[in-house]
């Protein structure tokens, strides 16, 4: 579980740092920022259990019993997913700014047609 929520915070941190060029990319970051929403109202039931398990493990396992990378998945795991949100929040306040010109141009592009 660990590595399942590294990687997705690693991947849709990622996909937030892509730049809204055409319509096609701000339906995508819209859906992303939509998906991060969803994940954040249940993402402490799942961080919280995998804190808890370390927790069991380093009690009762000698020391050593893990491997650096691992340690350090774990320490930064929380902090990292709100670095992703903080970022999620920024990107939502800059599409919130420009999709002004993207509307004026999707009605210009109808009346076009």
């Amino acid at each position: 579980e660990l590595e399942k929520l590294t990687e997705y915070t690693r991947m849709t941190t990622g996909k937030l740092s892509r730049k809204v060029e055409d319509l096609d990319s701000l339906r995508f970051m819209m859906n992303l920022l939509n998906e991060v929403r969803e994940k954040e109202s249940c993402v402490h039931m799942e961080i919280a259990p995998i804190m808890d398990m370390y927790q069991m493990l380093e009690c009762y396992l000698a020391s050593g019993f893990m491997e650096k990378d691992e340690i350090d998945k774990k320490t930064v795991l929380r902090s990292n997913w709100k670095k992703m949100v903080t970022l999620a929040l920024t990107r939502t306040d800059e599409l919130s700014k420009t999709q002004i010109g993207f509307k004026r141009d999707l009605v210009k592009d109808i009346s076009d047609f």
